[in-house]
């Protein structure tokens, strides 16, 4: 989770967010319910197919089978007995990951947080086109147990990967939300502590490194020692930093992805120092830039999936007179950060970096689901060309988690049908016809009833 540093808001927001994380804390352990259909043989005809691996458009027909894609026929398969959806020139390609999320529900800026619980955020993430998200620490107990409840089949929406836990100094971020983390002051508490978590089947590890931040941090002793740890069992390290000189050591680390945007110029030598070292950026464009737009952006949270995904209270929070006010007054310096950290990421992007998508979800500035699209939009403004923004939402998040995501042959039937192309506009991304998940047709309207009679 970003912490946002805006005058006297600071000590109301961190009460909000360990407000959340007690909620969060509950509704992990709370029952579970949804159902899981079998895959189905698709044939889905008269698309245009969008493989951002290869970064070609191919006109023609898709094959689905036993939840993956199994070619792409000129007709229909003698055999083939599964149903057929004609799309008519709409646009398929590989449906959305989100490497950055607390799923416990959305903020509520000067109120309560919604709670919606994770098998909830994970309905609206589907909803979104969204087939798996990674939650970066929540209640690890809970998280354990409700990935294990949604892999036996107990509940549906997207696919939960989760660090479970946050990895950070005594007193350092992560501890002040009112969840139980783990935390440790030398290199022998980093592989002692990673150790133990490795029990639990982490998806990644994530530290938090921010020498440089006003609560204490790790050093980076601790640091190499931890992900060297991690390492040994075979996981991915996520760290979360704040500075430029973080993220280097972070990177020579030996991190394998670095998350949050620093402020202030970037160094020359960043892009290239990460492509040496392998590593991807998760720059979360929308915790850092997203909060300030939504107050002064009404049409933001007025676009169609904003207001499916959207509480009330949500909304109107953003449109509350009084917090506009409150946040006016710095309006034209933070608009000079928020164009900051645009210039930084396209500069990344630029230099070869692999930049793949992470909202932060469950911040101020965020809404499960919706911000998926929203942090697609920001990518593209940094000036990442659309192709590269798209792989970096879909496939290239994908990989990072160990899956196979695309449109070729033997990959995942995770899919998104658009009824507009998001190479000309990635805005298009929210124009939605389909989700197709392991094979299946999702019930998208279906998915939003469940959640309400769930709330």
């Amino acid at each position: 989770m970003f912490k946002t540093r805006v005058g006297k808001a600071r000590i109301r927001e961190e009460t909000i967010l360990k407000l959340q994380y007690v909620i969060a804390a509950a509704l992990s352990l709370a029952g579970t319910s949804g159902t899981v259909v079998s895959a189905q043989d698709l044939l889905l005809t008269g698309a245009h197919i969008i493989d951002p691996e290869t970064r070609q458009v191919t006109d023609g027909n898709l094959l689905v089978r036993d939840g993956r894609v199994a070619g792409r026929p000129d007709s229909i398969p003698a055999d083939f007995n599964g149903e057929i959806i004609t799309l008519d020139g709409k646009w398929v390609m590989p449906a959305f990951v989100d490497l950055h999320t607390h799923s416990f529900g959305d903020a509520v800026p000067g109120g309560r947080p919604e709670g919606l619980g994770t098998p909830t955020v994970a309905k609206h993430y589907l909803y979104a086109g969204t087939t798996a998200f990674l939650d970066l620490f929540g209640h690890e107990q809970g998280l354990v147990a409700l990935r294990a409840s949604q892999r036996a089949g107990e509940f549906g929406g997207a696919d939960l990967y989760a660090s479970l836990s946050c990895l950070t100094a005594p007193e350092g971020h992560c501890t002040e939300y009112g969840v139980p983390t783990r935390t440790m002051s030398s290199p022998e508490e980093a592989r002692a502590s990673v150790a133990d978590l490795a029990k639990n089947k982490p998806d990644v590890v994530k530290f938090v490194y921010s020498p440089s931040d006003d609560q204490p941090s790790i050093d980076k002793a601790t640091l190499v020692a931890g992900i060297a740890e991690a390492s040994r069992h075979g996981i991915k390290s996520v760290i979360h930093i704040k500075t430029w000189q973080e993220m280097r050591e972070a990177v020579e680390a030996g991190a394998a992805a670095v998350t949050h945007t620093p402020q202030g110029d970037m160094p020359a030598d960043i892009p290239a120092l990460l492509v040496s070292h392998g590593v991807v950026s998760i720059p979360t464009i929308t915790v850092h830039n997203e909060y300030l737009n939504y107050f002064f952006d009404p049409a933001i949270l007025a676009a169609p999936m904003a207001q499916k995904l959207a509480s009330d209270r949500v909304k109107a929070a953003y449109r509350n007179t009084e917090m506009i006010a409150r946040y006016q007054p710095g309006y034209d310096e933070r608009k000079a950060r928020n164009e900051m950290t645009l210039k930084s990421v396209g500069a990344l992007a630029a230099g070869g970096v692999s930049v793949l998508l992470g909202t932060d979800g469950g911040n101020w500035g965020t809404v499960q689901g919706y911000s998926v699209h929203r942090e697609m939009i920001k990518l593209s403004e940094a000036g990442v060309e659309n192709w590269q923004v798209l792989a970096a939402a879909s496939t290239g998040a994908a990989d990072f988690l160990g899956l196979d995501y695309g449109v070729q042959d033997g990959a995942l039937a995770n899919l998104v049908v658009l009824e507009a192309s998001p190479l000309d506009s990635i805005a298009n991304t929210q124009a939605i016809s389909l989700v197709i998940k392991d094979g299946v047709v999702v019930d998208r309207e279906a998915l939003l009833a469940t959640t309400d009679q769930e709330g």
